[in-house]
């Protein structure tokens, strides 16, 4: 079966709520079946790192959730024009996976949600 990884971060549920439609539109194709990850907040704290699990919603993407997905879709809410912090940091760490080819050639999409018509949607993707 095809698997396609969905991560996301979503402080209001919003973004969340996108993720999760998305997935059942992924799922809706015969055949595909969605992963549904977030990413844990982070913060200019040193509170240590992020429990493993969160309290509710998705369990935290891994990178080995990366390299085992046949095809990737990444949401992000937009701040100040561009992708939330957390998800950013998520991916900052990932590149090993890219400069080791690990996922070249993986299908990908990406979504935001913002609160107005003109909050930098373009720059965000």
């Amino acid at each position: 079966m095809t698997e396609v990884l969905v991560v996301y971060y979503s402080r209001n549920g919003s973004t969340a709520e996108l993720a999760r439609q998305i997935c059942r539109g992924v799922e809706s194709v015969h055949g595909v079946a969605a992963k549904l990850r977030t990413v844990p907040a982070v913060t200019a704290e040193s509170d240590g790192p992020a429990k493993p699990v969160p309290d509710s919603g998705a369990p935290y993407a891994t990178y080995d959730d990366l390299r085992r997905a046949d095809g990737l879709v990444l949401g992000s809410p937009t701040r100040f024009g561009n992708m939330a912090a957390p998800l950013k940091h998520f991916l900052d760490g990932t590149s090993s996976l890219w400069v080791s080819g690990e996922l070249s050639g993986k299908p990908a999409a990406v979504f935001t949600s913002t609160q107005s018509l003109h909050g930098g949607q373009e720059a965000t993707l």
